[in-house]
This record gives C-alpha cells, sequence and structure tokens, in this order.
C-alpha cells in the first residue's frame, strides 16, 4: 500500500474528496500545489503545500514544498473516500481547516452595474484570466459593503479553476490577505499599504486585477473613500 499523508480540507470542498470515488483531471501541477479537476465545470480541488497560497478551497498538507505529485496536466488521478490517490502515494483528509470569509454588511441602495464585468469573464491568459480576477475582487467589495450581487455567473465561459474560486469570492471567500484588505478598506482604516502590498504580491498579476474590482466597487459608494482608495 503507498504511504498516505495526512491533509486538512476546506469545507468548501471537502464534498468532493468524501464520497465515492471517481476520477479527477490534473489541471496544473506545481512544485506546492496541485490543482485536480472533477467533472462539474467549477467543481476543482486544490491541494497545497503549507508554504503555498492557500485557497479557500484547498486541502493543505502539513509540510512545505518543494513536493513531487507524481503527475502532470492532463494525467488522471483518483478522488474519494477522504483520499486523494496519486500515483506513489496518497493523501488522505483526516480534519479540516475554515477559511475566514468577508463579512456580509448590511444591504445598501448603491448599485454596481455587474454587465461589463460579466461579459468580460473568461478574458486573459492562464488559470484565472485577469477579467475574472476583476471579477472576483468585485463580488468580494460587494458582499462586504452589502450592494447585491449578480444574479448569476458566466461560469461555462473560464477555466475550472477560475470558475471555482468565483464561486468562492460570490459567496465571500478569498485568500486570507485579500479578505484582511476588504475588511480594512471597507472599514476605513488610515493606512491600506501594507494590507495592498500583500495582495500585489499574488501571481503575476492577479493581486493587482482583485485590486482592481475592489476599488471598482468601492468607487459607486455613497459614502466616503477610505484613504489610499483612488477616486
Amino acid at each position: 500500500m503507498h504511504p498516505r499523508i495526512p491533509a486538512a480540507a476546506s469545507p468548501l470542498t471537502l464534498g468532493l474528496v468524501t464520497g465515492a470515488r471517481r476520477e479527477a483531471v490534473v489541471l496544473a501541477a506545481f512544485p506546492t500545489a496541485l490543482y485536480l479537476g472533477l467533472p462539474e465545470h467549477s467543481a476543482v480541488l486544490p491541494v497545497v503545500t503549507s508554504d503555498a497560497l492557500i485557497l479557500p478551497t484547498a486541502i493543505r498538507l502539513p509540510t512545505p514544498g518543494p513536493r513531487d505529485w507524481g503527475v502532470v496536466a492532463g494525467d488522471v488521478v483518483t478522488v474519494g473516500g477522504y483520499v486523494v490517490a496519486l500515483p506513489n502515494h496518497g493523501i488522505r483528509v483526516v480534519r479540516s481547516w475554515r477559511p475566514r470569509p468577508v463579512t456580509t454588511g448590511s444591504a445598501r441602495p448603491d448599485h454596481v452595474n455587474w454587465a461589463p464585468l460579466l461579459d468580460e469573464v473568461g478574458r486573459g491568459e492562464g488559470l484565472t484570466p485577469r477579467a475574472d480576477d476583476v471579477l472576483c475582487g468585485a463580488l468580494l467589495a460587494a458582499r462586504a459593503l452589502g450592494i447585491a450581487l449578480p444574479d448569476a455567473l458566466p461560469l461555462a465561459r473560464t477555466t475550472s479553476l477560475s470558475a471555482s474560486l468565483l464561486v468562492a469570492a460570490r459567496d465571500g471567500y478569498a485568500v486570507s490577505c485579500v479578505v484582511d484588505h476588504v475588511a480594512a478598506a471597507v472599514s476605513g482604516a488610515p493606512d491600506l499599504t501594507g494590507t495592498r502590498e500583500r495582495v500585489l504580491a499574488i501571481g503575476h498579476t492577479s493581486g493587482e486585477a482583485l485590486l482592481e474590482g475592489l476599488d471598482l466597487v468601492l468607487n459607486v459608494t455613497n459614502s466616503p473613500l477610505p484613504e489610499g482608495i483612488p477616486s
């Protein structure tokens, strides 16, 4: 029997690994992260090392990278029964961890014109196109401010990983540094430099795009803009 590494799963994707065993396709494999796609388009299971960017949907390993997952993009693995079965070892979910969402604000009358943002979904390169990252930032800010969210998201137009993150953002979830920045910006914190820099460090352009979406929504509210948010 192959050795099994203990791991912790997010409740956002726990159901993907606890049910009956089924096949998952490797979307991408990096030294600190493995992305597995299930048959449903927006059902993606990230498996990350302890020093990786921790997505709110991730299974977290207790050890840092780099890790040789033994697979490459396009390979098929088995997921289910609390186990991610890789060729040379398994990853067994033995506990859970809980991602922290943005605090949902009280409903307010401000309106965001979502149509232009939704029309751009899927535009851009990479696993998370830039337009999708902008929309994620806007969704998080709108939830925190109590602004009505779009009725539906055109998930089929983008990558599976990006679709899964759009669903998470609509529900208020993102990586912890983004949640911290949304909270600071919405509360009117006097200095946003630190939280903005941590968001900017995400990916090549993802952090910048997330901030663009957040700022866009803050700019349509009737309340005074927090310091550091461009008008």
